[in-house]
């Protein structure tokens, strides 16, 4: 070797051990948080969670592989993907989902692991983007629909606009990933500076829309990102203007007493949030009613607080449900102490949808007794239909039950079919009383 090649030998190791740093601070400098893992309907295994930039720089062209284990530790498979986000500032997340698409070993998956690489970048995205609005629900087919706006408030036209959503269960696992790009214009996912944008994020993984219990949004460009924004699937969103989540949804009880804080408001949202959704029953049949009560209950509300004699009407309809939500919150405490929570909130929600029943469908009821004399009804076909309705409710409930929470839309239906069987057996047990 000659004495030129010597001397340049120390320079060569010292480039080699710098690049056999980077490359080992590449895999390093992530983690890995909130993982969820599943089999859809048609046999394929998904990989969800959260990669964390944990270095003090941004990072891009990351890319995330899970190995794939049998039972004796063999490897199956390797499958590779970007995650959601095409860059990573320093200290912050991004969600992923990767699936292992060998259908006919995926009953062999044991384990897995996760590592992933990226390059490092001195740019890190302006966060110029801000999510100004977002809406959700969950439709009675499971798919989870969301709305949102985001305003470009950089100097530069944000360009590929794109809006990721990130569904969690309760125990803020990571079960659904979806995103849209910008509804700019007609053709066009690019955002003009000091203008803003609609998205529209369908995510039709129905085997688990139902156990959401948040979600997070956040909207980046080629050029910009925003805060990630998270809010409860139980609330209505986020308003234009306000970046608190909301956590009411109550909106036609708020317009009727003219704020989230008073007592009456408390009360209702006290046996949604104290009660109803910390159960899967309760949980499930407040994602029916959601779907239902959002669809009209905007509207509503903004027509109460420009009508007064509207509003004083509605109060005063609010008043009996009130009392009603108190007696069932006795009988779902008595049970639940005594038993569980699931029969607690069954036997408060058939007290309380049956007190609705003579109450407020008690006109209906009349109506029906009124009618059913003069053209003398025979009622034994309601009966017969009631029963097998209220049958095929306490079977569904009880089935979605044993199974765990892997039946969500057989709950759902379950206990929508219950309070529906419920209210109409009080409508014609009155109007059975004015018949005769």
């Amino acid at each position: 070797m000659s004495k030129k090649h010597v001397r340049l030998l120390p320079a060569v190791v010292a480039i080699v051990i710098l690049i056999a740093s980077i490359t080992q601070q590449a895999y390093a400098e992530f983690s890995f948080h909130n993982q969820f893992s599943h089999v859809d309907d048609n046999g394929i295994l998904h990989i969800l969670g959260v990669i964390r930039n944990d270095s003090d720089t941004a990072m891009e062209n990351v890319l995330i592989t899970v190995s794939f284990y049998d039972s004796e530790g063999n490897l199956l498979n390797e499958f590779s993907r970007v995650p959601a986000l095409e860059a990573i500032n320093a200290g912050e997340s991004s969600p992923f989902e990767i699936l292992y698409l060998d259908q006919g070993a995926v009953d062999r998956v044991e384990n897995f692991t996760l590592s992933a690489t990226g390059q490092t970048t001195t740019e890190s995205k302006e966060k110029q983007l801000k999510i100004i609005s977002a809406n959700s629900r969950l439709d009675l087919l499971g798919t989870y629909y969301i709305n949102a706006a985001a305003r470009n408030e950089g100097e530069e036209t944000a360009t590929n606009a794109i809006m990721v959503a990130t569904l969690y269960d309760r125990d803020d696992r990571v079960i659904a990933v979806s995103k849209a790009l910008a509804e700019a214009g007609p053709g066009s996912s690019n955002i003009t500076a000091g203008s803003q944008a609609p998205f529209g994020i369908a995510i039709t993984e129905r085997t688990q829309t139902y156990r959401a219990v948040s979600y997070s949004l956040v909207a980046y460009s080629d050029q910009y990102i925003s805060d990630t924004v998270v809010l409860q699937t139980s609330g209505h969103g986020l308003s234009s203007g306000n970046n608190n989540q909301t956590q009411s949804g109550c909106l036609i009880a708020t317009a009727a007493f003219g704020s989230e804080l008073a007592p009456q408001v408390q009360q209702l949202r006290s046996f949604r949030d104290g009660i109803a959704l910390k159960t899967s029953a309760g949980s499930s049949f407040m994602n029916v009613f959601n779907a239902w009560y959002y669809s009209f209950s905007p509207s509503v509300a903004s027509y109460e607080r420009h009508a007064p004699w509207f509003q004083n009407t509605v109060r005063t309809l609010i008043h009996p449900l009130l009392g009603i939500l108190t007696l069932s919150t006795s009988i779902y405490d008595s049970l639940a102490f005594f038993f569980n929570n699931e029969l607690g909130i069954v036997a408060s929600g058939i007290t309380a949808s049956s007190l609705i029943g003579l109450v407020y469908f008690a006109p209906l009821g009349i109506a029906l007794g009124i009618a059913g004399r003069r053209k003398r009804w025979n009622m034994s076909k309601a009966k017969t239909v009631l029963a097998c309705s209220w049958a095929a409710s306490i079977v569904a409930i009880a089935l979605a039950e044993l199974a765990g929470g892997i039946m969500g839309p057989v709950m759902m239906f379950g206990t929508s079919l219950l309070v529906l069987s419920t209210i109409s057996t009080a409508v014609i047990a009155i109007a059975r009383a004015v018949k005769l």
